[in-house]
């Protein structure tokens, strides 16, 4: 076998995998059976790499991360339908699970009711975290094979050292923490009326802190209007599938499938909250206009190996615009005062997101690091989200995030993707203005800093300045 058939079959196991997941996600008709079969499939052509070919470093290392992934997929699979089953509880009268938690959260007024729900579902984390463990050392596992951890695949990947990593997450952190607090305070006298408890989580605040702000939004349709904003940059969306129906078991967080890239990309989302859509929208939309504007041309690696902490630059970017003052005006959002509480309220959320991901990026990092147990990794949990957060928050709470639990890493290419994102919009308005979105020219401009794929040159945009993006939150 060369390596350009191998390539080849691996696309097509790659890509019957991602539809039938994407069907799960989407609440649909799904073979689970299907799915571990493709992953048995997906294992062994990650296995025929290791054994076969050295490079490119860029497929090792995605071989080494499928062979993890695709090795656990049983387990995987388990975690998905417990947290339908067993995370679930009575709220009055209706029923809710860990797939319509956050919605709930979006409606329910009864603040002693939220903490019900919060309460009962991490007393029952203990349904699901043997489950995650056992996940995780099985992923552990495969990586020692080949001398490394998990955190290791991943720096690689994001071309950090350790030490840079942490100290750039942890710098974040620092900048962050005490503008959060403060905004902390006044915002949950805002929305809350009393001081915020740890039930008044980061997902919670997102739709609740926006309630009053909704009628500004009630004629802007978030798929609509994106997909208007992204044709005026002449971005061509046939390739772009869109799925808006709230079903019972649809994952409860916006999603982008790249099915087949740049030719099949799809897009989940439930609603939650008027001005939540609009962002959630144009956040899922960046990673789909991202994947169908990569050179269907290039090769493998560059069409899917591209790291996380790149994957998320542009749905970071476009979701920018949801929170830029002149492009709110162009949606008919054109009181002052209206604007200035959007963007508090905005830079108040940025900071959440700061604080919080700080957070889970490091305790994701010293689990991989040093092989935490489940109940250590709790305790750190607790530990962080009070140091950056101020909030003491149970610490089984990481079981019942929608990444943490699930991937191998991820957490920390949030913060890294934002800090890029920022750079880049800075860059778009220097050379097209404050309204670049309006201009024909920024879209050619974006779509060739996005076509390379995963050979993406950041230095033309990027030098990884987080003093631009706290500066903008903070208003310092």
């Amino acid at each position: 076998m060369n390596l350009q058939r191998w390539c080849q079959l691996d696309e097509q196991i790659y890509i019957a995998e991602s539809d039938e997941r994407f069907n799960q996600y989407a609440g649909l008709a799904h073979s689970e059976k299907v799915i571990e079969r493709l992953a048995e499939m997906k294992a062994t052509s990650a296995q025929a790499f290791l054994e076969n070919f050295d490079g490119p470093r860029e497929l090792w290392l995605s071989a080494v991360e499928n062979m993890a992934d695709s090795s656990t997929k049983k387990l995987e699979l388990k975690l998905y339908n417990l947290r339908n089953q067993k995370i679930a509880t009575k709220a009055g009268r209706r029923t809710v699970n860990w797939s319509s938690w956050r919605q709930f959260n979006s409606v329910e007024k009864d603040s002693k009711r939220r903490k019900q729900v919060f309460d009962d579902f991490v007393k029952k984390t203990r349904y699901i975290s043997p489950v995650i463990k056992g996940r995780f050392d099985a992923i552990g596992d495969v990586y020692a094979k080949y001398k490394m951890n998990p955190l290791d695949g991943y720096l690689e990947s994001e071309r950090f050292s350790r030490p840079q990593l942490l100290d750039f997450v942890k710098s974040m952190g620092r900048q962050a923490k005490k503008p959060f607090r403060e905004a902390l305070a006044e915002m949950s006298k805002k929305v809350l009326g009393r001081p915020a408890e740890y039930y008044d989580d980061f997902y919670f605040f997102r739709n609740r802190v926006y309630a009053d702000m909704e009628k500004h939004f009630a004629g802007v349709s978030p798929p609509g209007q994106v997909k208007k904003t992204l044709e005026d940059m002449h971005f061509d969306l046939s390739s772009i599938r869109f799925d808006t129906e709230n079903r019972k078991n649809k994952y409860p967080s916006p999603i982008c499938f790249f099915v087949q890239v740049p030719t099949d990309v799809r897009v989940l989302y439930k609603s939650e909250s008027r001005y939540f859509d609009l962002q959630g929208c144009y956040h899922e939309m960046g990673h789909a206009v991202h994947a169908t504007s990569i050179d269907p041309a290039a090769e493998y690696q560059d069409r899917y190996g591209f790291s996380m902490g790149v994957a998320e630059i542009f749905s970071i970017f476009l979701e920018r615009l949801t929170k830029n003052r002149k492009y709110l005006r162009s949606l008919g959002v054109a009181d002052q005062k209206v604007l200035d509480d959007i963007e508090a309220r905005n830079n108040f959320m940025e900071l959440f997101f700061v604080a919080f991901y700080t957070a889970n990026s490091l305790m994701k990092a010293e689990f991989w690091r040093k092989g935490l147990s489940m109940e250590q990794a709790s305790d750190l949990y607790a530990k962080l989200v009070q140091e950056y957060t101020g909030l003491e928050t149970p610490g089984e709470y990481w079981m019942l995030h929608h990444i943490l639990p699930d991937a191998i890493m991820y957490v920390p290419s949030y913060l890294v993707a934002a800090v890029r994102a920022a750079e880049l919009e800075k860059q778009l308005q220097g050379r097209f203005g404050d309204e670049w979105w309006t201009q024909k020219e920024a879209g050619s401009h974006i779509r060739d800093i996005m076509r390379p794929g995963a050979k993406i040159d950041l230095s033309s945009f990027s030098k990884m300045d987080s003093g631009l993006f706290i500066k903008e939150i903070t208003g310092a």
